[in-house]
């Protein structure tokens, strides 16, 4: 049986810790042999100790201090046969998983980031408590570790004092190892040594008015008048803040209420830096472009940015000025020349500076000058005025046989060679078109070449055949626009667009036209040698103005070739001129001025013909009562 081991041999001291000071941390007690058990076996046994320190439990003391397996040595008696203390009594971190903790007679390995607890490498905020902190002041405290890890120095985060310890935060992993190695290396003054405990954890802010008001006080120290400018670069180490709250930007309702306080009382800002905020998301960004609209200058840099894609959340915004050095995003591109710039300059066109690096001019037409504006819109165009009539007058003519019963007299209107094709264009909304898609000849969708020839109509009389099986409709003349954008002796190219109803007497649909006409003269008029025609679905802009009353509108082009926009591009009278005459033809029929509109409109606007139309219904007693009643204000 194995003798008990003197307490020189196994007093459990630190051969390197003895050496500091000449002091020990904690004394162990004897270990002992189990009599029965055959084999060594270690015990530890509470042993009263001098000092203030002298009620503090022994296991607590080893929970705080030890954490890996601790090779021992036993007694010679027993040869060079080794003892394992499995580390259950090491400390844990907060998901439970055991941190290590050096060995004995390697303490000096803590010193290095090699050592570096796993905790450290998935962390970035980490919570530092000093046990019995609350009996020295902090500047003491805060002295004396900065210090140990000279030339580093750290500003603690929300630094309290509670009843037992003192407790900050570091946002640092480097600096949070520097601190776990200063556990027990530090003496005070009345000969006890400063403990440190780091673990990874930041502080939960509420953000009520009080903190508001503090970060308003805060900003305005860090605003630059002369250049619009606000710099909240690393935010959460402002001295105004630091002590007692944790503002740090990262966390997305700090950053939107700090941008909220920032829109409310600098709503024109040109400039904002927010380098070193550790933001990883920026989702919360987007709000930019609709609070401050006026930002050209955007510091991010020195935060977590993975991707270049995130920048998509803020590409609304007119930057001139970005800079994102110091992300992990930048690292991913080998030449920062060309791929980098490109990327960037894709989400923001007209970016001038990038990483402090002036780029080169941007493309000017590939961004809209907001200096520049639209010229009005014109409902014709005419290269030549003399053609203006005769196109105008020619779709008079085709329109109103057209929207009639009888399609057939159209065959006057067709060159014997002509050639006619319809493609339809339907969205989402295909089956509400369903019959014109079976003659939709979209080259870019038929492969079949027998196909393409059949759904082209070649000769007067087949085009005129096709046109007569389309649907009754009734067109928006005074909706009308017209390019007349070719006109010689032999040929005149007419582009109309406009919107029609189809008269299936349910619901009437509205659908949107383009039709463009290539027409020669032949015999005493013109005819049609080619036509396209393309039928769509209307926007609700469009289909919302269709078959309106259109108020005169001045035009603002003092150019031959443009007509006023108030004048109908099909019978050529100008809205004034209609004005004019629904008014006359109210006086004398006693209608209202909304169906002597639609009397003339029906008449394609014949002042004589409306006069007769109304004559011949009103004695047939067809005209509705409502047509007399007093005009609406």
């Amino acid at each position: 049986m194995p003798k008990k081991s003197s307490k020189a041999q196994w007093n459990g001291r630190d051969p390197a810790a003895q050496n500091v000071q000449g002091k020990h941390y904690f004394d162990h007690d004897n270990r002992t042999i189990h009599p029965n058990s055959g084999r060594p076996r270690v015990s530890f046994k509470s042993q009263g100790r001098h000092g203030p320190d002298r009620g503090r439990n022994l296991k607590t003391g080893l929970t705080n201090y030890l954490g890996e397996d601790i090779s021992m040595t036993v007694g010679a008696s027993n040869g060079p046969r080794q003892v394992l203390v499995r580390g259950k009594i090491g400390r844990r971190a907060s998901w439970g998983r055991l941190i290590p903790f050096p060995q004995h007679g390697r303490r000096e390995g803590r010193q290095g980031s090699q050592h570096r607890p796993p905790m450290f490498a998935d962390s970035n905020w980490f919570k530092v408590t000093i046990p019995y902190g609350h009996k020295y002041q902090k500047d003491f405290v805060v002295k004396s570790l900065n210090s140990y890890i000279s030339p580093d120095m750290f500003v603690p985060i929300m630094y309290k004092v509670l009843p037992n310890e003192a407790v900050f935060y570091v946002d640092d992993p480097n600096t949070a190892d520097k601190l776990y190695n200063c556990d027990r290396k530090i003496t005070t003054n009345d000969g006890f040594k400063i403990q440190v405990r780091v673990k990874p954890g930041f502080p939960q802010v509420e953000i009520d008015q009080t903190l508001r008001e503090r970060m308003k006080l805060a900003m305005v120290k860090r605003y630059v008048q002369e250049t619009n400018a606000l710099d909240l670069s690393k935010f959460h180490q402002d001295p105004d803040l630091v002590t007692d709250y944790f503002c740090a930007l990262f966390r997305p309702l700090m950053l939107a209420a700090v941008i909220d306080i920032v829109a409310e009382h600098i709503p024109n800002l040109e400039a904002l830096n927010l380098d070193g905020n550790k933001l990883a998301v920026i989702e919360r960004l987007n709000i930019l472009t609709k609070k401050l609209p006026k930002l050209k200058v955007l510091y991010i840099g020195e935060n977590r940015i993975q991707e270049v894609s995130h920048l998509d959340v803020i590409k609304d915004l007119k930057l001139e000025e970005l800079r994102l050095a110091g992300n992990p995003v930048c690292a991913k591109y080998k030449d920062r020349q060309t791929a980098y710039f490109s990327d960037v300059r894709k989400r923001f066109p007209r970016l001038l500076k990038l990483d402090g690096i002036i780029l080169p001019p941007p493309i000017r037409f590939d961004v809209a000058d907001e200096t520049a504006s639209l010229p009005p819109t014109q409902r014709m165009y005419v290269v030549n005025t003399d053609a203006q009539a005769i196109a105008g007058q020619f779709l008079q003519q085709y329109f109103m046989i057209f929207d009639s019963d009888n399609r057939q007299p159209l065959l006057d209107a067709y060159h014997e060679q002509a050639s006619f094709s319809m493609t339809v264009s339907y969205g989402s909304n295909a089956n509400k078109l369903d019959s014109y898609l079976r003659e939709n000849r979209n080259l870019f969708r038929l492969n079949d070449i027998e196909r393409k020839r059949k759904l082209l109509k070649q000769g007067r009389l087949p085009v005129v055949s096709f046109i007569s099986e389309m649907p009754k409709t009734k067109h928006d003349l005074d909706g009308f626009t017209m390019d007349l954008c070719l006109a010689t002796e032999t040929m005149m190219m007419i582009i109309v667009t406009g919107l029609f109803k189809e008269l299936d007497g349910k619901k009437n649909p509205i659908r949107y036209f383009n039709r463009t006409f290539l027409i020669v003269p032949e015999g005493g008029g013109y005819c049609i040698c080619n036509e396209q025609l393309h039928i769509s679905h209307p926007t609700d802009e469009q289909e919302k103005k269709a078959f309106t009353v259109r108020q005169s509108q001045p035009s603002s082009s003092s150019t031959p070739a443009s007509t006023s926009s108030g004048t109908s591009v099909v019978t050529g009278i100008s809205d004034e001129a209609k004005q004019h005459m629904t008014i006359a033809l109210s006086e004398k029929t006693k209608m209202n001025l909304e169906w002597s509109f639609k009397c003339l409109a029906e008449v394609q606007w014949d002042f004589n013909n409306a006069l007769a139309a109304f004559q011949e219904f009103y004695t047939l007693g067809q005209i509705p009562p409502e047509a007399f009643l007093p005009n609406k204000t």
